[in-house]
């Protein structure tokens, strides 16, 4: 299944003559192609298509070589001496249009960017795991600055990552998506270091803030034959949003997960729950680019780290019946938040 199906693709000269780049080419013959000097700097190129519009989005591939590390600690641990997560950035922006999403606000453009200097990526990062195991577990998150599958039927990047983490089973791979029909493209037999997670929100969200993404039941079926394949399968409820009838809303998407996956016996590896939160910058993002949103009409208040969040009460009370419903269908699965401060944690697990 090929979530991103291009008319236009922008091609860095660096990489014209790369393998990756030429077997791309050849699976999407009939496409206009145009060579760039650097996927950073799209605006001073003669393009097309240009700018932060969904038009871009839909219709463009970039390929392009990676300039730096790919192998960066995870939001929240960078602070940490040795940190014990990290991302990896195979890919950056998303074909998807999320209006929550805070990609929206991060890079110079909205066309979907990946890197073709495969290779590399997969030498560094076999390093980095040869490094970093001797340390005690570590975590490696995919899905951070993109989608983790939805260009997996152009880039490979997903299967050939699986197969390095074979080697590494102190390590844990956590390869985060909304893409529905991607069982074909992961290989059999998984590693069972490996985990394939899929953000979901409730149908009342999804009609209206998650723009070209499959539905929520898709998704879960494509979950359920990763499932079948014998991977180790994560939801992630991440933003969780505070829509009208969330009680209902949340409650109906809870039970529909627990239709269509196994959650006995770690069939359900674990459950993310995240507020949904904002910069200023994304804020921006919103207002210009979707007027008519109700994402904002909450009450928000700034947080230590300059993000807007649900009033602490409010929040609290998502992320309780949230748990109460999954504790419901199973009390043994694991449950986390993500990006809360321990005030939240508290009043949570130990109220």
């Amino acid at each position: 299944m090929a979530a991103h199906r291009p008319s236009y693709v922008y091609v860095e000269r660096k990489v014209r003559q790369a393998p990756l780049t030429e077997r791309i080419l050849r699976s999407l013959s009939g496409c206009s192609v145009y060579e760039i000097r650097d996927h950073r700097r799209l605006e001073e190129e003669s393009l097309p298509l240009q700018g932060h519009d969904s038009e871009m989005k839909q219709q463009v591939l970039v390929l392009a070589h990676h300039p730096g590390p790919c192998i960066r600690p995870f939001p929240g641990s960078s602070q940490d001496k040795s940190p014990k997560e990290f991302f990896v950035a195979h890919a950056n922006g998303c074909p998807f249009d999320c209006q929550y999403c805070f990609l929206q606000g991060y890079f110079d453009h909205d066309a979907p960017v990946l890197f073709v200097n495969l290779e590399d990526l997969l030498e560094e990062l076999a390093n980095h795991l040869a490094q970093n195991v001797r340390n005690g577990p570590t975590h490696y998150h995919t899905g951070e600055l993109s989608d983790a599958l939805a260009l997996e039927s152009w880039s490979g990047f997903a299967a050939a990552v699986i197969a390095l983490f074979r080697d590494f089973p102190a390590a844990r791979l956590e390869l985060r998506t909304k893409c529905a029909d991607i069982g074909d493209l992961l290989p059999e037999s998984p590693p069972r270091n490996v985990t394939v997670s899929w953000t979901l929100t409730p149908w009342y969200a999804w009609r209206r803030y998650e723009h070209r993404t499959p539905n929520p039941l898709l998704r879960l079926q494509s979950a359920r034959a990763c499932q079948e394949k014998g991977y180790a399968v994560g939801i992630r409820l991440d933003p969780a949003l505070l829509v009208p009838e969330w009680r209902r809303e949340y409650a109906k998407l809870i039970q529909e997960i627990h239709n269509q996956l196994t959650a006995a016996e770690g069939g359900i590896e674990s459950f993310v729950i995240g507020g949904f939160r904002y910069s200023p910058v994304l804020e921006s993002r919103i207002r210009q680019r979707f007027p008519s949103s109700a994402l904002l009409l909450a009450e928000f208040v700034r947080c230590k780290d300059g993000k807007y969040r649900y009033f602490r009460p409010l929040r609290v009370a998502l992320y309780r019946e949230i748990i109460r419903q999954v504790q419901r269908h199973n009390p043994s699965t694991p449950i986390h938040l993500c990006m809360e401060t321990d005030q939240v944690r508290r009043d949570l697990f130990e109220g």
